[in-house]
């Protein structure tokens, strides 16, 4: 009895769920430069105080891996507005409008495309999101991904902070939740006309969706890829000054060698000048006292018979 009782209660709200054309999308993502924006298919004008379908859901995106696969829709979903959230139009700043809204425009210029600056995670790779549920089924828990290339590929990003909720169910409507997913190590950014963007892409479970949206950010110049370069650099850079050091160290002996030498120049001219005057003081004695500056004689052994034989003095 009461597992027909729970049954019947299960079946009940699983329809009044699907039914609810509740909703939850990404109305603003706040980048660590200061950038504000907002996720694919997002109007400004739609009013957030509601949770009625009309108008409160037209922007909400639906991201169902089927219609994905099929072709039906890109890897963003569509929304009830806009349609299909084409992704090189997002990124190049073109935003699809209702022609019931803006019957002579099909596309009109996004103040939060990358025209305008993107967004950028922080040094972490965090990126904070506002997710706005509209009612019932726009609660969490979300699940995001990234893709640096513009859609073709994504990897699991790992949420930080999550929105509320079982199922992708909750009692909230109206109502704004910060999400905020980290992407990963290493994650580099390269989609976009300025080729510096990434696609966070947010979903919940929730059976009448899955709702989310995707959001255009760029980890900049200090983003993931450029952290782990920087960290891989700073080695180099530290070792750099410790190589011109070590250089400077090595060079050291040599330039103590050169000085050495240097100073044994006039060492040794001293060292000869002062051997010369000792010679010359030598020889002055030699010569009871006279002038060291006269021409210099040397004894020899004559050879020469007669008087004249014996030891002479004989000029050089």
């Amino acid at each position: 009895m009461f597992f027909n009782t729970f049954l019947v209660f299960a079946a009940v709200s699983s329809h009044t769920f699907l039914n609810a054309h509740a909703h939850g999308t990404i109305t603003g993502v706040t980048g660590a430069n200061g950038v504000q924006a907002a996720g694919f298919g997002i109007i400004a004008t739609t009013p957030r105080d509601g949770s009625t379908p009309k108008p409160f859901e037209q922007d909400t995106s639906v991201i169902r891996d089927n219609a994905i696969a099929s072709g039906k829709t890109g890897v963003c979903g569509s929304t009830k507005a806009g349609g299909n959230n084409d992704v090189a139009s997002q990124l190049a700043g073109l935003f699809p409008y209702p022609s019931a809204v803006f019957p002579s425009l099909s596309k009109i210029m996004s103040l939060a495309a990358s025209q305008a600056g993107l967004p950028t995670a922080a040094a972490d790779g965090s990126v904070t999101m506002t997710l706005h549920q509209v009612n019932q089924d726009g609660a969490g828990p979300y699940t995001c991904d990234v893709s640096g290339d513009g859609g073709n590929t994504f990897q699991a990003a790992t949420v930080t902070t999550q929105v509320p909720g079982k199922f992708g169910l909750s009692t909230a409507k109206a109502t704004d939740f910060q999400l905020v997913a980290q992407m990963p190590a290493g994650m580099a950014c390269t989609a976009g006309p300025n080729g510096d963007a990434c696609i966070m892409r947010c979903k919940n479970p929730a059976l009448a969706g899955p709702f989310g949206s995707c959001v255009a950010v760029s980890n900049g110049s200090g983003g993931n890829a450029t952290a782990a370069a920087g960290t891989a650099a700073a080695p180099a850079a530290e070792a750099a000054p410790a190589a011109a050091a070590g250089g400077a160290a090595a060079a050291a002996p040599a330039t103590d060698a050169a000085a050495g030498a240097a100073g044994a120049a006039p060492a040794a001219g001293a060292a000869a000048t002062g051997a010369k005057a000792g010679l010359a003081g030598l020889l002055s004695k030699i010569k009871g006292g006279r002038d060291v500056n006269a021409p210099a004689k040397r004894h020899i052994v004559s050879r020469v018979a007669g008087k004249r034989s014996g030891h002479w003095l004989d000029n050089q």
